[in-house]
């Protein structure tokens, strides 16, 4: 069985670095006897690396930003079925060897406990920036979505993906259960610098990538505020 990396660029927010970088940043990660493809389906392939698998978003001019990520459970998806699938936000930084994360054995899907579920009133109890399934096994999330998505996406509202897919799916496992410590959230965790035990590092709003490296940020929730100082050392790790 392959297993398929996947990410998705819809429109001008991030640009193509972000997906050479987080390719170039799984070579460097991912021990060489493990077998994977590394995708990208976008609205626009232009610049991206040859190493990359590149498909055009099929709904792409029909759907906007996040929601063509529940694109990626449907039956259309160009890869054998039962094939796992693991998915990675673009805006993530990748800076210790993640053999196992691509490697885990499961049998309910992956994904993110929201990083402000316990520390803010939070209305999201998962967070989709990396998860991981077998293809097929969630073709429904795709189907019911599609079927009125105008409808889908004013119910969902202020929410997104995530939120569809909490609502949809009734089994998940978290990655923050099964590998403690090593997915983090930039903004939650790194204030003091690069977590110990930490091989993926999400972001999630402002800052960027980019920004986060030269500029410090003040983040606030309902319940409570925090200070994190810029942190050079993610340049070490987002790179060319």
């Amino acid at each position: 069985m392959t297993t398929h990396i996947v990410c998705l660029k819809w429109g001008n927010k991030y640009g193509v670095e972000y997906v050479n970088r987080l390719y170039r940043a799984v070579k460097r990660n991912v021990r060489a006897d493990v077998k994977y493809n590394f995708w990208c389906f976008s609205d626009d392939l232009n610049g991206i690396d040859r190493g990359v698998t590149r498909n055009t978003l099929p709904y792409g001019s029909q759907i906007e930003s996040w929601w063509n990520k529940l694109w990626l459970f449907s039956d259309e998806m160009p890869m054998p079925r039962g094939d796992r699938i693991f998915y990675i936000d673009l805006d993530t930084v990748i800076t210790r060897d993640i053999t196992d994360l691509l490697t885990i054995k499961f049998s309910d899907i992956l994904v993110l406990r929201d990083f402000y579920h316990d520390i803010a009133r939070s209305a999201n109890n998962i967070g989709s920036g990396l998860m991981s399934w077998h293809h097929g096994d969630y073709d429904f999330v795709w189907r019911k979505f599609i079927a009125n998505p105008e409808s889908a996406i004013r119910r969902m509202h202020p929410h997104g993906d995530q939120h569809w897919i909490d609502m949809n799916v009734a089994k998940k496992t978290l990655w923050q259960d099964v590998l403690p410590d090593r997915v983090v959230s930039y903004k939650v965790h790194c204030a003091q610098g690069l977590p110990p035990k930490a091989s993926v590092i999400c972001y999630h709003g402002q800052p960027s990538v980019p920004d986060s490296a030269t500029l410090g940020y003040d983040c606030r929730t309902a319940t409570r505020s925090w200070h994190v100082p810029a942190q050079p050392w993610i340049l070490d790790h987002w790179r060319d």
